[in-house]
C-alpha cells in the first residue's frame, strides 16, 4: 500500500498508539498555551507588541505594520476601501462569476433565516412570568483572512449570518491586497451591502477593531479564521471583545464502509489537503477501501495544481485508519470533533446516532465539503483542533444574545419571598433579604 499517506491499524498496540499521538497532537490542551518558548512564545511576543503599538499609536501604528509586513509603499489614504472602489471591484467581476456569488449568499441567507430563533413563549407560574429574548449584537467586527489570497467565501460565510441576526454595523478587516478593484472580495463585500472595507490584516487588525482607531470603529466581538497571529490575537483581546473561538488548520475525517466509493472519498480528502497545513483521516472498517482510496489519491494527485502542498498535508497530520466495528471507528471520530466529518456507509442513520463532536456533517457521496464550503447554507467558519467537543460553526446564533427577563406580580412575590430570604441570610446578604421586604410593601 502506498505511503502518501500513512496507515494505522487499530488491531496493533502500535496503530493504536499512533492514532492516539495524533490525536494528542490536534487537541487545544493548555500547557500549549502557557508555554514561555518556542513557536507560540515567539508568535504570542510579536502579537502582543502589535496590539500595544495600536493602542498607542492607532492609524499610525496600522499604516508602519502594513508596510512592514505587506506594503512598503502603504499610506493611511490606503486603509479605506471606499463604496466607489467596492462597486468597480463588482463591475469588473465577470457575470457568471458574481452571479456565483449572488447565489452563495442567497442560500447562506436562506439557510440561516430559516435557523433563526424567536422568543419562545413566556413559563407562567402564578403571579410570575419568564421569559428569554434574543437580540443582535450592536457592531461586529468581521477578519477575512487575504493578501497572498483571496477568501469572499469566507465573507459569505460570516456577514449573511451576522446580516440575518439583524447586527446593527459590520466592519470588515483583511490584509492588504494588490489586487485592487480585480478583487473578489471587494466585490463581494459590494454585493452584500458594505459601504467600505479596511485593509488591516493580522494581529493589528484584531487589535484595531477591539480598541478603535480614529478610522476603525470599536466592536463587540470579533470572528473570523486567520492564522497563528490572528488567533493569539484574538485570544488575548478576548473578554475586552468577544471572539468566536480559536480556529486552527482546516480538518476533514471520512467514516466509511466497503460500500463506499472510493473515488469521492479521494476527491474530498485531496479537497481539504490543498488547504495545507490541515488533516485528512479516513476511518473505515474496509481494508479493501483503504487501498481503493490510496491508489484514487495517487490516480487523482497527478491532475491537481497543487500537488507539492497537497503531497505535504498528507504526509503530515494526515492518515487512513483502519478499525474492525464502525462503532469503534464512531467512537474514534468523536474524540478526534473534526471540522468536517463525512458520512459514507450503508446505513448513515446509525452511524450519525453515535457521531457526538464534528464542527459539519456531510452524508452520502453526493455531498462534499465543497459544497458547505461555497454555497450549501451552513456557515464554513467551524471549530478544529478537537473543539467541535464543546462548540459549533458560525450561524446567526453567534450573534445573538440571551437575556432572561424576569416579571412578578405582589402575589407571586410574596409566594417565593421566604426561599429568597432563607438563602440570602444563609449566604450572609441580609441586604438581599431585606430588599424582597421592601419589594412586598411598595
Amino acid at each position: 500500500m502506498s505511503n502518501l499517506i500513512p496507515t494505522h491499524d487499530l488491531s496493533t498496540r502500535a496503530g493504536k498508539s499512533r492514532v492516539k499521538a495524533l490525536v494528542a497532537r490536534l487537541r487545544l490542551d493548555v500547557p500549549r498555551f502557557i508555554a514561555t518558548t518556542g513557536e507560540l512564545a515567539r508568535v504570542g511576543k510579536t502579537v502582543q507588541e502589535q496590539i500595544e503599538q495600536v493602542v498607542g499609536h492607532g492609524d499610525a501604528a496600522l499604516v508602519d505594520i502594513a508596510r512592514q509586513f505587506d506594503d512598503p509603499q502603504f499610506t493611511r489614504k490606503d486603509l479605506v476601501v471606499e463604496r466607489k472602489q467596492l462597486s468597480k471591484a463588482r463591475d469588473a467581476t465577470a457575470t457568471n462569476l458574481m452571479s456565483s456569488v449572488v447565489r452563495a449568499i442567497n442560500q447562506v441567507r436562506e439557510y440561516q433565516q430559516h435557523i433563526l430563533p424567536s422568543d419562545p413563549r413566556p413559563l407562567k407560574r402564578k403571579g410570575v412570568e419568564l421569559g428569554l429574548r434574543f437580540s443582535p449584537i450592536d457592531r461586529v467586527g468581521l477578519y477575512v483572512p487575504g493578501g497572498k489570497a483571496s477568501y469572499p467565501s469566507s465573507l459569505i460565510m460570516l456577514a449573511v449570518p451576522a446580516l440575518v441576526a439583524g447586527v446593527r454595523e459590520l466592519i470588515v478587516c483583511t490584509p492588504p491586497s494588490r489586487k485592487a478593484s480585480g478583487d473578489l472580495l471587494l466585490a463581494t463585500a459590494c454585493e452584500l451591502g458594505f459601504e467600505r472595507v479596511y485593509r488591516v490584516g493580522g494581529a493589528a487588525a484584531i487589535a484595531a477593531m477591539a480598541v478603535g482607531t480614529k478610522t476603525i470603529a470599536r466592536v463587540d466581538k470579533i470572528v473570523g479564521p486567520g492564522n497563528l497571529y490572528v488567533q493569539m490575537a484574538k485570544r488575548l483581546v478576548s473578554g475586552a471583545v468577544g471572539i468566536d473561538g480559536f480556529a486552527g488548520p482546516s480538518e476533514i475525517l471520512v467514516l466509511a464502509d466497503e460500500s463506499a466509493d472510493a473515488g469521492s472519498i479521494a476527491a474530498d480528502l485531496l479537497a481539504q489537503a490543498e488547504h495545507n497545513p490541515g488533516s485528512c483521516f479516513l476511518l473505515t472498517d474496509s481494508v479493501s477501501l483503504a487501498k481503493r482510496v490510496q491508489a484514487e489519491i495517487e490516480a487523482q494527485l497527478g491532475s491537481l495544481d497543487r500537488a507539492v502542498v497537497i503531497r505535504a498535508a498528507l504526509a503530515g497530520e494526515s492518515a487512513i485508519i483502519i478499525g474492525k466495528q464502525m462503532t469503534e471507528l464512531v467512537d474514534l471520530a468523536n474524540e478526534f470533533a473534526a471540522e468536517h466529518v463525512s458520512v459514507q456507509v450503508k446505513d448513515p442513520e446509525i452511524v450519525l446516532k453515535g457521531l457526538r463532536h464534528a464542527g459539519a456533517i456531510f452524508v452520502g457521496p453526493y455531498s462534499p465539503v465543497a459544497a458547505g464550503d461555497y454555497v450549501a447554507g451552513p456557515s464554513h467558519c467551524l471549530p478544529t483542533n478537537t473543539t467541535a467537543r464543546f462548540s459549533g460553526g458560525i450561524s446567526v446564533y453567534e450573534f445573538l444574545k440571551r437575556t432572561g427577563t424576569i416579571r412578578y406580580t405582589a402575589a407571586g412575590l410574596r409566594a417565593d419571598a421566604g426561599a429568597i430570604k432563607d438563602i440570602a441570610l444563609a449566604e450572609g446578604l441580609d441586604a438581599h433579604a431585606k430588599s424582597v421586604s421592601a419589594g412586598i410593601r411598595a
